[in-house]
């Protein structure tokens, strides 16, 4: 079994993941490629009984396994049941685990069962994470020491404390990820989150100030994930400013992209994104269709739509909704038939007035 793991290992934590677009390409492809040695290696070491019996070293290496794990197969590959099992199985093995291998893959974790609608649970990882690391002990030297897993403490917690609707608490954490993260992943994401923090007070020339911020720091890091789901937000932005034909153009020009990485919160969140454009410039009818395949994706996938989302869909749905009467419920059933890329497809080759 260690040799398959060390294969794993060898697959899973390759260097390339974070190297250049070309690097990335090519560690997504053999990653893609080797699929199943990953499953087959991860099933057989959550089957042991026990960890205990291993050395430090060895449970630390796992749980550094698992946690890429879990970002590149579930957050990256949209394979949530899988890696949440996995990740959920690792801590229960590795509770001898050092505490930042520990402290790293709850943080991880905690986003999968965040998007899946395990809210509790999430929070419960990432408060377990900050006691772990000790977090409100550190000195600036031990943030710095311990980073990057400490600036994505302080960007969880950031993050739980906004989606939660406590804004005022979110900002200083927010900060903090962006103060010690540089070009990094919690930095990334910390800008975002600032967005939706000043898009909430009505603030949206700045939040597109932010999401420019955050293109241009995905660009640096070469992250294509991260640019795409950046520009969804910032098209999210320039229809609150009204410009919708410049928010529509966008989300053409992204969707096949999202589509194709088929990760699950993101093609949901781009399409229902996309349809309050769609109702937003009066094109109802396409805009239905791709609620109803969007919703119907949901219940298949277990991912439902996140309040913060809720919010920011409803007043152009209901609008839409009044305007179609009683061809509503048959649009979103037909769309619910058709599929998102079909929805999508349809929505794309509409004329525009």
């Amino acid at each position: 079994m260690d040799g398959d793991l060390d294969r794993v290992h060898a697959l899973v934590l390759d260097p390339r993941r974070f190297g250049s677009v070309a690097e990335r390409e090519a560690y997504f492809r053999a990653l893609e490629s080797r699929y199943l040695d990953v499953e087959t290696a991860m099933n057989r070491m959550m089957a042991l009984p026990t960890w205990d019996d291993r050395s430090s070293g060895w449970v630390d290496d796992q749980l550094a396994l698992t946690t890429a794990v879990v970002h590149q197969v579930g957050t990256l590959r949209g394979e949530y049941d899988d890696a949440r099992s996995w990740g959920d199985d690792a801590l229960a093995r590795g509770r001898h685990g050092s505490p930042l291998r520990r402290a790293d893959l709850m943080l991880h974790l905690s986003e999968l069962h965040r998007v899946t609608g395990r809210f509790d649970r999430a929070k419960e990882l990432v408060s377990e994470a900050v006691e772990l690391l000790h977090l409100d002990e550190l000195s600036a030297e031990d943030v710095d020491a311990l980073a990057p897993v400490t600036c994505h403490a302080f960007f969880c917690l950031g993050a739980l404390a906004y989606w939660e609707g406590r804004p005022d608490e979110a900002r200083p954490l927010l900060q903090h990820a962006m103060t010690h993260g540089g070009d990094s992943v919690p930095h990334l994401w910390s800008l975002v989150n600032h967005a939706l923090m000043v898009t909430d007070a009505g603030d949206h020339e700045s939040a597109l100030a932010f999401e420019e911020a955050a293109v241009a720091m995905a660009e640096r890091m070469g992250d294509a994930l991260a640019i795409t789901a950046v520009r969804n937000n910032r098209a999210g932005t320039l229809r609150h400013l009204g410009r919708l034909q410049e928010a529509h153009d966008e989300f053409a020009a992204i969707l096949p992209g999202i589509l194709a990485d088929d990760i699950p919160d993101a093609v949901l969140t781009s399409c229902e994104d996309f349809a309050c454009v769609l109702f937003d410039m009066g094109h109802d009818r396409d805009a239905a269709l791709l609620v109803g395949a969007a919703g119907a994706e949901r219940e298949d996938t277990g991912v439902p739509r996140m309040p913060l989302q809720e919010a920011a869909v409803a007043t152009s749905i209901a609008a839409g909704r009044e305007r179609l009467g009683a061809d509503w419920e048959p649009l979103l059933a037909r769309g619910a038939e058709l599929g998102v890329l079909a929805a999508v497809a349809s929505a794309l080759r509409s004329p525009r007035d």
